[in-house]
């Protein structure tokens, strides 16, 4: 079945054409071999990371005990103001810091502290993460989502607001605005309580699985705000408690 899985993602993303669901049951060891598998084709370095599932709530609709990564190469990190084009289907955007890291985390079985991880951090941005499926429907199985790389689409990265991790920055405001008059308050405290948790978990992850959080690679922590549809013709901006900004803006693919 993993098989099929792979297949099916692939096709979608060469084709921009969503396909059906396939094996839901599909278990989580296979699913990070297919979102790894299928990033790996073209020997894309990679970039940047995205966490999901920071969110009691969204973790217990997918019976997860843990949130989920995924992967974004250079070609999916935009910087603000950003213009992204977008296929027809269902596409979304969520508020989030963003940092960059500036010292490698390498693999290792002892588990990172918060502290290690914050001192490796070299820059905290505004984001904004574009999230959209491969399949439709969206409301994905647990196994599905990962394989699916977790939806992750692109990255905007907006102001720099710090040039290192901040203790004051695991409860501070972000507010989602757009499209239209539409306003959305949220604060960091979402991701997890902290987004340096959310941050360190991913560090932990990756150094169990061999691999590492290497200088210069980017972090999407985690939805600040919960996640908005968008569509073309949407301008959309995300501001954090008034340091900094990103923005962008959906045009038709076609």
């Amino acid at each position: 079945m993993a098989v099929m899985v792979t297949s099916a993602i692939r096709n979608a993303r060469r084709s921009r054409q969503r396909c059906a669901p396939v094996d839901p049951m599909i278990d989580l060891s296979a699913a990070y071999a297919i979102q790894a598998s299928i990033f790996a084709e073209g020997d894309q370095p990679i970039a940047g990371w995205k966490i999901g599932l920071t969110g009691d709530a969204p973790r217990k609709s997918k019976g997860a005990d843990a949130p989920a990564a995924g992967r974004l190469a250079g070609a999916d990190i935009l910087s603000s103001p950003a213009l992204a084009p977008i296929s027809t289907g269902d596409h979304y955007v969520e508020a989030e810091l963003v940092v960059r890291f500036g010292t490698a985390l390498p693999a290792r079985d002892a588990p990172f502290t918060s502290a290690q991880v914050a001192a490796a951090i070299d820059a905290v941005h505004v984001g904004i993460e574009l999230v959209t499926s491969r399949f439709a429907p969206d409301d994905l199985s647990l196994g599905l989502l990962i394989a699916d790389n977790c939806m992750a689409d692109r990255l905007v990265i907006g102001d720099k607001v710090s040039d290192g991790w901040e203790d004051r920055f695991a409860d501070m405001a972000m507010t989602l605005n757009g499209p239209g008059k539409d306003r959305r308050e949220g604060t960091t405290a979402a991701v997890m309580g902290d987004p340096l948790q959310a941050i360190t978990w991913l560090a932990d992850w990756l150094a169990k699985n061999g691999l590492a959080l290497e200088a210069g690679q980017w972090v999407s922590s985690g939805t600040c705000t919960g996640v908005k549809p968008v569509a073309a013709g949407d301008r959309v901006s995300a501001d954090f408690a008034g340091l900094g900004s990103a923005t962008v803006e959906f045009t038709s693919e076609s």
